[in-house]
């Protein structure tokens, strides 16, 4: 993490949500500075706006009962709503955050509270303080809107070493920002995509789906409990039940197949054109339009390091008119190797993952035409090959 912004990081950060909406946003170096009294009134001002069922209430209640007795620890603890709510039902919490400030805040009030003696407290100087962590191993990890504030790179060191921490069969229970909600916002850069979302002074935000999440703790093995969005689209909810843990294995190789041997089937129109295809599909149902051969991107990618790991192709794709099916396939490319997907037209950009249903290696991608008397026209912006867990 550059210095730089983790200072960024600590300046936005020290201004947080008072926890609803109504309530605006708060500086925690303010909180310090009221006595005891009036500091746990404010809070429990803004904790009874974070609690309402459709705000934070909703997970309190699902996951209530699931923490009590468990260690969690919390990635950007903020106010300390969550992990005090969890506190008072049993849970043993430890709250991390980059402002020492909100972490004092939570402290005071952890300790009037009484509920201090299954409290700890983690300050995340760097991105590999959680190297450090005490007080495990832990039953789950909480990052509730707090790890897509950072770059991708950044927040894979912080997972793997949080997973050095985690109990296998524990569960890594993360609050996103969608994809879908990134391209409704313009599909800025994501130093400009946190500015859209949380404030001008915002350094970062970068979107997630249940694929991103999952390539971010690889190539720990991990079993879907939850995937959804929530808050009208504005927030996604991934819960996984981390089954195999190996993050010392390393960088998730992944492979561009821009530039990979790709061919046009049955009288369709292919162009290769810098960093895209572009393809016009026979309009006849069903039939083949594009190969883009595999062998060579499975070999540049490598043995798999465990067994029982499959692939994943992930993609981004303009359907501009008509409806494509995206599938992997062995040399016949009628023996598909795992699910297709559909995708429709439509004026945003499609962003999709293939996979294999096993671990067995996939010669070739393929897409097809899968509406009757219509030729549709695809551009394919980014496409590449990964393991999957």
């Amino acid at each position: 993490m550059s210095d730089e912004f983790l200072s960024l990081s600590r300046d936005k950060w020290r201004e947080l949500p008072a926890g609803g909406e109504t309530l605006g946003r708060t500086y925690s170096g303010d909180l310090l500075s009221l006595d005891g009294a009036s500091l746990m009134a404010h809070w429990r001002r803004m904790n009874e706006a974070a609690v309402v069922p459709d705000v934070r209430g909703w997970f309190h209640c699902l996951y209530g009962d699931v923490f009590a007795g468990r260690r969690v620890v919390e990635v950007g603890s903020g106010f300390g709503f969550d992990g005090i709510s969890f506190l008072a039902r049993g849970a043993h919490w430890t709250f991390s955050d980059l402002v020492l400030d909100n972490l004092n805040v939570v402290r005071r009030v952890v300790e009037s509270l009484g509920l201090g003696e299954r409290a700890s407290y983690l300050h995340v100087e760097n991105e590999r303080s959680f190297a450090g962590l005490k007080g495990g191993p832990y039953d789950a990890v909480w990052a509730i809107g707090s790890l897509h504030h950072a770059p991708f790179d950044i927040a894979r060191t912080e997972t793997l070493d949080l997973l050095r921490h985690l109990k296998a069969g524990g569960r890594w229970i993360e609050l996103t920002y969608p994809y879908e909600r990134w391209l409704r916002e313009g599909s800025l850069p994501f130093s400009e995509f946190g500015k859209r979302t949380d404030g001008e002074r915002t350094p970062w935000a970068e979107w997630y789906d249940l694929e991103k999440v999952k390539r971010r703790l690889f190539p720990s093995r991990t079993t879907t409990i939850l995937d959804f969005t929530t808050g009208g689209g504005n927030f996604g909810w991934v819960d996984l039940r981390v089954d195999e843990l190996n993050p010392e294995a390393g960088q998730s190789p992944e492979v561009s197949l821009m530039g990979y041997p790709a061919t046009a089937l049955n009288q369709a129109s292919l162009k290769a054109l810098p960093g895209e295809w572009r393809l016009v599909c026979s309009p006849n149902i069903w039939w083949y339009a594009m190969s883009i051969g595999l062998e060579q991107a499975t070999q540049k990618l490598g043995s798999l390091p465990f067994p029982g790991l499959g692939y994943a192709v992930d993609l981004e794709i303009d359907v501009q008119s008509g409806s494509v099916g995206v599938v992997l396939a062995d040399e016949n490319p009628d023996s598909f190797v795992g699910r297709e997907r559909i995708l429709d037209a439509r004026p945003s950009t499609h962003r999709v993952t293939v996979l294999t249903y096993d671990a067995g290696k996939p010669v070739q991608l393929l897409v097809r035409n899968t509406i009757h008397g219509v030729a549709s026209q695809v551009r394919i912006r980014s496409a590449s090959l990964r393991f999957a867990a």
